[in-house]
């Protein structure tokens, strides 16, 4: 009888062929999808970190025109980054109205740089499958333009 019983255990605790092919397949779903999500991710990391370089770049050459450089001067003085494709500084003057509460203050002309950067957020030299971050172009590039103001009272440097 004890024999019995232990025979009714032992089958009793087995899967089924089905069971484990389900198992299994439910399985490889979870795999797919953890490795397409990690693909994701560090396509979209790199896009954020070349997106961030272009924005400091823009910012440093923005920083030295406010600082007194000319444009050609900050042009040269930058080093060439491999994310910026173009660097286009252009100048300009415009007319700041002061507040109609404080009487007595003459407007003021200030001179400005639009200063616009080209960058490719993407690097791949190859589409996967057609999916891409920039809706399936992998030469697809960004222009940001950023206006710089140089104080009126601040000396060029020569």
């Amino acid at each position: 009888m004890r024999l019995l019983s232990l025979h009714r255990r032992a089958s009793r605790g087995g899967y089924t062929l089905v069971e484990a092919l389900v198992a299994g397949i439910v399985l490889m779903i979870g795999v797919s999808a953890a490795s397409s999500l990690t693909l994701a991710l560090i396509t979209q990391d790199e896009m954020s970190q070349r997106t961030a370089t272009a924005l400091n770049y823009q910012e440093n050459a923005a920083q030295l025109y406010r600082l007194g450089l000319s444009p050609t001067q900050v042009e040269a003085l930058l080093p060439a980054d491999p994310v910026v494709s173009d660097l286009t500084i252009a100048t300009g003057t415009e007319s700041v109205a002061h507040s109609p509460t404080v009487p007595g203050l003459p407007n003021v002309t200030m001179p400005y740089a639009d200063v616009s950067v080209t960058f490719n957020p993407g690097s791949a030299t190859q589409s996967w499958t057609g999916r891409t971050w920039t809706g399936g172009d992998k030469d697809a590039s960004r222009t940001l333009t950023l206006r710089a103001f140089r104080s009126p009272t601040s000396r060029t440097v020569p």
